[in-house]
């Protein structure tokens, strides 16, 4: 049960931030190794404890581990894992010596203490607001930079940083650019859910609308929609996920496609992956242009035009 999401493996896509970062910044790939696992574990364990509080009955192509297991011994699972990972982050702590060593470790825990804050963002973003129209963007901006910027794009941008030796004021750089980097990867993330399959995605998809979680999506579907669709919209996002049927998730996906809702978190996305590319260049100027700096700034674009 402890490796159920481990043995999946995954896309590796926040390890490989550590280590290309590692790289990027003059740094050994030796020593990012240990560093890109923490950050992968840590993924697993979050995703088991993620699925069981989402109702997501899918992860990685297989059933969730509250699925496979039931919740009392997945969420024990998940909590063991997590154990493992702490000692993992210790351990690289330790191989990197006292100083880069407390960095990164201080590092790993701030992204950490930060996406548990986000998820509860999130939490009390889909839960506590029932009226669709009566949150904003900023309060959904909020919410994915605590949940989804930090871990899944700048910081383990900087923790390869620092495992490379750069100056905490180069680190603390890096957020700059990382973080509309890191809004355009949830975005993204946001409408896979609601316009990709389940064979290529390999999770659910739709929770969000199951789960009636506010997205940017959403705010715009509100503010577009027609009194009749508006009125349609507030009465399945007002039932609990276990009222919704099937039928009613598809309209709801359909009624983003109609009214260009995903069009403009696409936009959004765009948007915010160009700024973060600028800032790159800017940032990033005094290190030569190379195929792994190019590889580097590939990868910010690819936040907004992923298609898993």
């Amino acid at each position: 049960m402890v490796r159920c999401y481990v043995d999946r493996k995954g896309q590796y896509r926040r390890p490989s931030y550590v280590l290309l970062w590692t790289l990027l910044y003059g740094g050994q790939i030796e020593d990012a190794v240990l560093p890109a696992a923490v950050q992968q574990v840590s993924e697993d364990w979050i995703l088991i404890h993620d699925d069981w509080e989402d109702g997501n009955a899918l992860r990685r192509g297989k059933e969730a581990a509250h699925v496979l297991y039931g919740d009392r011994f997945a969420i024990n699972a998940g909590d063991h894992l997590h154990m493992v990972n702490w000692k993992m982050a210790k351990d690289a702590a330790d191989s990197l010596g006292d100083s880069r060593g407390n960095d990164y470790f201080e590092k790993f825990y701030d992204i950490m203490q930060v996406t548990c804050r986000g998820q509860y963002l999130d939490m009390k973003l889909t839960h506590d607001i029932k009226d669709i129209s009566g949150f904003s963007p900023e309060d959904y901006f909020r919410s994915i930079h605590a949940k989804a910027a930090y871990y899944s794009v700048y910081g383990p941008m900087q923790c390869g940083a620092i495992v490379a030796g750069a100056s905490r004021e180069a680190v603390e750089k890096i957020a700059i650019y990382g973080i509309p980097a890191g809004k355009a990867f949830q975005i993204r993330d946001d409408i896979l859910d609601c316009s990709s399959s389940e064979a290529r995605l390999g999770k659910s998809i739709g929770n969000d609308v199951w789960d009636g979680c506010k997205t940017l999506i959403l705010w715009h579907a509100a503010r577009t929609a027609s009194p009749t669709i508006l009125s349609k919209l507030k009465e399945i996002y007002g039932k609990p996920r276990e009222e919704k049927t099937e039928e009613e998730v598809s309209w709801v996906l359909e009624q983003f496609r109609d009214l260009g809702s995903l069009d403009h978190a696409g936009a959004e996305a765009v948007k915010l992956t160009a700024q973060s590319i600028e800032l790159f260049d800017e940032i990033e100027s005094h290190i030569p242009e190379s195929p792994l700096k190019a590889l580097a700034r590939d990868s910010l674009g690819y936040a907004a035009q992923r298609a898993v």
